[in-house]
């Protein structure tokens, strides 16, 4: 059967009854397909993808030990070519969103945990040297998390010490590293304990790499190098330290996904 129109075209009455048809199915249902995008729209991205949109070269989430909040450690590169890298640490509570303008910015390094408070770094950067070495503790709360900080001059020094070991005990507390020996720097004690949040475990693929503690250490050892040649001793040294503890045997990756109080890497 055809339809003839006026124009003199001719048209398949089951075509055009179909685009009729189409036509009323499209607008009585058109709102519920701008529902369908936008609920597809505002699907929750994974960590994965958060990752990979906002270009972040490191991006790292701990839990909290109680469970209720995330951390999150990112870092990526400026704008422009000469740009500072954007770096910082957020914590949200766990199930929230992360973004790096919201929840809490730390304006700091981790410290450690003790029961419930993150213990903060936090260092005075206006500064070219420190004053002095004298540790300004305050304190500050996100929801019913509360937060010690301890306020340190300008860093001035900093370096990298290495060690090994020959086993550890982890617990929901601190990680304890038995029969520690020198490879690069001073003498430790043979048994150390580490809080949690204090280190970071770093696994290849089927071994453990190893574990690095970052401390802060003080004194009046620091020497300065003065524009006309002369030197300025015995003032104040902040010194940012990083331990290096590699295990002597190899030993089986441990499973960060599984722990609160440590950061996991993101893939």
């Amino acid at each position: 059967m055809y339809f003839y129109f006026d124009n003199g075209q001719i048209y398949d009455v089951w075509l055009f009854l179909s685009i009729l048809i189409y036509n009323h199915f499209m607008m009585k249902n058109i709102n519920l397909i701008i529902i369908i995008l936008f609920l597809i729209s505002c699907k929750d991205k994974s960590l994965h993808e958060i990752k990979k949109e906002n270009d972040y070269y490191k991006f790292k989430m701990q839990i909290s030990p109680n469970g209720k909040y995330e951390i999150y450690n990112y870092c990526r590169f400026g704008t422009f070519a000469f740009s500072s890298d954007i770096c910082g640490s957020i914590i949200v509570e766990r199930g929230k969103k992360f973004s790096e303008s919201g929840g809490y910015r730390i304006n700091g390094d981790i410290h450690s945990w003790k029961n419930d408070t993150l213990i903060i770094n936090r260092f005075d950067n206006y500064l070219d040297q420190p004053q002095d070495t004298i540790v300004r503790v305050k304190f500050e709360k996100f929801k019913d998390l509360n937060l010690k900080i301890l306020n340190y001059g300008a860093v001035n020094s900093s370096g990298m010490k290495e060690y090994s070991f020959d086993s550890f005990n982890l617990n929901d507390k601190e990680i304890c590293l038995e029969n520690i020996e020198r490879t690069m720097g001073e003498d430790i004690e043979k048994n150390k304990c580490y809080a949690l949040g204090s280190f970071e475990i770093i696994n290849t693929k089927d071994s453990l790499k190893e574990i690095i503690v970052k401390t802060v250490a003080k004194s009046m050892n620091f020497t300065y190098a003065n524009p006309d040649g002369t030197y300025t001793e015995n003032l104040p040294e902040i010194n940012v330290l990083s331990l290096h503890f590699k295990p002597k045997k190899i030993m089986k990756p441990i499973n960060t996904k599984s722990l609160k109080g440590v950061f996991n890497d993101i893939k």
